[in-house]
């Protein structure tokens, strides 16, 4: 009897491009170079990809409502 399993790995994979991308289309993530001064981009920035693909995050936003 053969049973599959779901690979969680590739829908994650999934999920964070997608985030990326949305990431991307709102200007909240930039490419910079490796060795890039990232506390002087603006503060709308709130992740950066690094050449070697590796996304991070540089600072949090809030949207000012407790």
């Amino acid at each position: 009897m053969s049973t599959s399993t779901p690979n969680p790995g590739r829908d994650q994979d999934e999920e964070a491009r997608l985030f990326h991308e949305s990431l991307k289309q709102t200007g909240q993530l930039v490419d910079v170079s490796e060795h890039e001064d990232t506390s002087k981009l603006p503060a709308r920035i709130t992740h950066v990809r690094y050449p070697d693909g590796t996304v991070k995050r540089i600072r949090f936003t809030s949207s000012g409502y407790r």
